[in-house]
C-alpha cells in the first residue's frame, strides 16, 4: 500500500474570511449593505418618488390654502387655517408609503433571488446582517426625508406668505415637527423591513404594511367610546403626535409619548424579525 501526501494549500482552499485582513467586521458589513442598497435601481426610483411626492404635494396643498383663504369667510379663516406647517408637509404622509415599500423590498428581494443565502453565509452571525441593513436604510431614509421635508417646508411657506399665512422655522415647535416628520417616515421604512423579514413575501409584506398604516387607524377611529383612544398607540397615531402643534390631548398624545410609542414599535418589530431570522432557515 502506498500513501500519497498532498502539498499544503493545493488540495483545498481556505475560506477567504480566515485569511489575514479578510475578517468580517461591522464596518465591512455596513459597507456591503450600503453597496447593495445603492446599487438597486428600485432604490433610486423609490427615493426619487418619495422626494417628488413630499415636495410636490407640499407646494400643491399650500397653493390650495392660499386660494381657499381668499374666498373664505372670517369664521372659516379662524378655524380652517390654523396649521400652516402641516399644510406644507402633507406630502410626507404619502412618501412614507414609498419608503415603507422600499424597506420591504430590501429584504424580500434577497429572499426571492436567493441572495439572502450569500449574505448570511458571508457573515458568521445573522444578526449583523439585519441590524446593519436597518442602520444603513434608516440613516439614508431619515436624511432623504428630512431634506425633502425642509424643501417642502420652505417652498410651502413661501407660497403661504403671499397672504401672510406662513410660519418660520424659528417659531415654537416648528423644528420639532420637521424632525419628527422625518423620523416618522424613517420608522415606517424600518417597519417595512421588519415585516419583510417576518413574512418574506413581497406582496404579503406590502399588504401588511399598508394595513398597518391605513386600515388599522380607520378601524381604531370607528371603535365606540373610549376604545378609539387606541389610535394613539398605533404607528399613525404616534406619528401624528410628532407632527402636531397644539393638538387635542384627548385625541393626540404628547410628542415625547409619540416618540416612545414609535420606538417601542421599532424594537418589537425588529426584535421579532431578528428572532425569526435566527430560528428559521434561509
Amino acid at each position: 500500500m502506498t500513501a500519497t501526501t498532498e502539498a499544503p494549500g493545493l488540495g483545498s482552499r481556505q475560506p477567504a474570511s480566515v485569511h489575514a485582513g479578510a475578517k468580517v467586521t461591522i464596518p465591512r458589513v455596513l459597507r456591503s449593505e450600503w453597496t447593495k442598497l445603492t446599487s438597486l435601481r428600485s432604490t433610486v426610483w423609490t427615493l426619487l418618488i418619495a422626494l417628488v411626492v413630499t415636495i410636490g404635494f407640499g407646494c400643491l396643498i399650500s397653493a390650495i390654502w392660499v386660494s381657499e383663504w381668499r374666498n373664505a369667510s372670517p369664521e372659516e379663516r379662524a378655524t380652517d387655517f390654523t396649521d400652516p406647517v402641516m399644510a406644507s408637509l402633507t406630502g410626507a404622509y404619502f412618501s412614507q408609503i414609498a419608503v415603507g415599500v422600499l424597506g420591504v423590498l430590501l429584504i424580500t428581494g434577497e429572499y426571492s433571488t436567493g441572495m439572502i443565502r450569500t449574505s448570511l453565509g458571508a457573515v458568521p452571525h445573522r444578526l449583523p446582517v439585519l441590524f446593519c441593513k436597518a442602520a444603513v436604510f434608516g440613516v439614508l431614509s431619515f436624511v432623504l426625508a428630512l431634506s425633502a421635508i425642509l424643501v417642502a417646508f420652505f417652498a410651502g411657506q413661501a407660497i403661504l406668505n403671499q397672504e401672510n399665512l406662513g410660519s418660520s422655522i424659528g417659531d415654537p415647535h416648528v423644528l420639532r415637527v420637521l424632525l419628527g416628520g422625518a423620523f416618522f417616515v424613517m420608522a415606517i421604512g424600518l417597519l417595512g423591513l421588519a415585516l419583510g423579514t417576518l413574512i418574506r413575501s413581497t406582496g404579503g409584506s406590502i399588504a401588511a404594511l399598508l394595513g398597518l398604516i391605513f386600515v388599522v387607524p380607520i378601524i381604531t377611529s370607528l371603535l365606540p367610546g373610549d376604545w378609539d383612544k387606541i389610535h394613539k398607540y398605533v404607528p399613525d397615531g404616534a406619528g401624528e403626535a410628532l407632527v402636531t402643534i397644539g393638538g387635542d390631548p384627548e385625541r393626540v398624545m404628547s410628542p415625547l409619548g409619540g416618540l416612545i410609542v414609535l420606538l417601542i414599535w421599532l424594537v418589537v418589530g425588529l426584535g421579532s424579525a431578528a428572532y425569526v431570522l435566527i430560528r428559521r432557515d434561509a
